[in-house]
């Protein structure tokens, strides 16, 4: 092919991207956000740029070496740009309930998340924290303005939080949000080192002699995949604190339904400590205090908050060997040895990591914490009103009116899923059983309280 047909190519290719950003500014965002258009703004930069690369090689007295790697840079901006176009598919409006988008901004700007962040909808089982850096490409030669202009107004990196959609996009299910955006802050606490000096030891002892038993060397490798396995493991029990903290019951409730939903394996990896470990540390600190969350519900439901109230599926893991034996075939034995071994030591890390994100909190966003009087307010409030098809939308004390928060929405929500949904009127409709018909009316009732709510406290803030 020759830098003549090479360059037309290529001149069409950035063309037909144009287009097709252009239609993707031309839909709505949830929420009014901002974060799509900026992304998009970014996105446009790199096409801009691939014309001025393909500019670059049209002009007089070029080399036809420098011709050809001008081209070959104008192929690499539209490649960077068709690749990075896909990851806003689903952020529209279409595709993520709208009234979720600004209350969960006004926890992102309360948490003190500076970056630049969207979110999208997936047709999958899947809440994610994606994170995109873009740091080098304003200091390539011949940048455009607008890719210049667009990163100026970024923060990065840009976070993309990624929900499911469809049918697995019922509102109660989205108090999983706050463990991604716990992922977002989680370099900002950690566990104090000391608390946990004899159960590191204890985890390497054990873990060497296990390594011994199965003559697998411990060597830089090993302790280099233990550590990895041990940092992606305190992130995670990071989130979920966040998570926790943010949401209360509703963020137990929503994660193990969430994972009986989707998963039906231990959750345990390289990535992720065990589903039942995270599950019971969630119930434990529901469990603490008094009155606890589960103490709460209790008086106001008459049901306990067990560990499987909504998440009996979930399989458990099994002892230490037979946990090793499972898993020695599929992964080798040392995965299987790390995996078996820190299982222990998550668990001895999960109160520590708690207490860090819970002092964070207090220090940094103090209003954002859901406690056990919120829950007890929340439920007295809107639990029968929402049984009556009316949606938490405010609520009155002292003769004032406060807009219900995302968290109070949410526990009044899951509350009313797991002990009143016989009491909702069912909707008239063909599809699905009766049980099914008033779970969507709930979620509808959910969603239209969390507009209306968000509604009243917009007018409050402009008034």
């Amino acid at each position: 092919m020759t830098a003549k047909a090479a360059r037309e190519s290529c001149s069409f290719f950035l063309a037909r991207l144009q287009i097709e950003i252009a239609r993707l500014r031309s839909v709505p965002f949830p929420g009014h956000d901002t974060g799509p258009r900026q992304y998009l703004n970014l996105v446009s930069g790199f096409i801009d740029t691939g014309r001025n690369y393909l500019q670059e090689s049209t002009r007089p007295g070029i080399s036809a070496s420098d011709e050809l790697a001008a081209i070959r840079a104008a192929e690499m901006f539209g490649n960077t740009a068709y690749q990075f176009a896909q990851h806003i598919a689903g952020a529209d409006a279409s595709q993520i309930p709208h009234q979720i988008v600004a209350p969960f901004r006004r926890i992102v700007d309360e948490l003190g998340i500076k970056n630049t962040i969207f979110f999208r909808s997936e047709h999958l089982p899947n809440y994610e924290l994606g994170t995109f850096d873009f740091a080098n490409f304003p200091a390539v030669p011949h940048a455009s303005e607008t890719l210049k202009t667009a990163y100026k107004n970024l923060t990065l990196p840009i976070l993309r939080v990624t929900v499911p959609g469809h049918s697995m996009g019922m509102l109660p299910h989205f108090a999983v949000v706050g463990h991604e955006l716990g992922h977002a802050i989680q370099n900002n606490f950690f566990p104090d080192p000391a608390a946990l000096t004899g159960d590191e030891a204890s985890f390497w002892a054990r873990l060497k002699q296990r390594l011994q038993a199965t003559n697998t060397p411990f060597n830089n490798d090993a302790i280099l995949l233990s550590a990895t396995v041990i940092s992606n493991w305190m992130n995670e029990l990071k989130a979920d604190a966040i998570g926790y903290l943010l949401g209360g019951p509703s963020f137990f409730f929503a994660l193990c339904g969430f994972i009986q939903l989707s998963s039906q394996t231990y959750g345990l990896g390289e990535t992720h400590p065990p589903t039942d470990l995270r599950r019971k540390l969630l119930l434990d600190h529901l469990s603490s205090g008094t009155p606890s969350f589960c103490d709460v519900f209790k008086s106001k439901t008459g049901q306990e908050i067990t560990e499987t109230v909504n998440s009996p599926g979930i399989p458990v893991c099994p002892g230490p060997d037979d946990l090793f034996n499972e898993f020695n075939p599929r992964v080798g034995p040392l995965k299987a040895s790390i995996w078996t071994e820190a299982i222990p030591f998550a668990a001895a890390m999960g109160p520590h990591i708690y207490s860090a994100a819970q002092a964070w909190m207090y220090a940094n966003c103090p209003a954002l914490i859901y406690k056990p009087e919120h829950l007890s307010a929340d439920l007295d409030d809107h639990l029968e009103p929402l049984c009556n098809l009316v949606p938490p939308i405010e609520s009155r004390r002292n003769g004032t009116t406060t807009a219900a928060s995302l968290a109070a929405i949410l526990n009044v929500g899951w509350t009313a899923l797991l002990t009143k949904l016989d009491q909702i009127a069912e909707p008239s409709g063909d599809y699905g059983d009766t049980t099914s018909r008033r779970m969507e009316r709930l979620h509808e009732l959910l969603l239209k309280g969390a507009e209306l709510a968000e509604a009243k406290r917009l007018w409050e803030e402009n008034v």
